[in-house]
């Protein structure tokens, strides 16, 4: 199981605030959250066309 990446073990320290920050970014990454975020039209600027 473990040559396959089917299981992977994440260490967590309730103490530390960048453990839980770290597992929680995994689980994020896991689940794909946000991959169906739509845009932003004013975070994206179109370049300018020159006639």
């Amino acid at each position: 199981v473990d040559d396959y990446s089917m299981v992977n073990f994440i260490p967590l320290d309730l103490r530390k605030e960048s453990s839980i920050q770290y597992v929680l970014s995994y689980i994020d990454s896991c689940i794909q959250y946000g991959e169906d975020a739509d845009v932003k039209v004013r975070d994206f600027d179109l370049p300018e066309e020159d006639d």
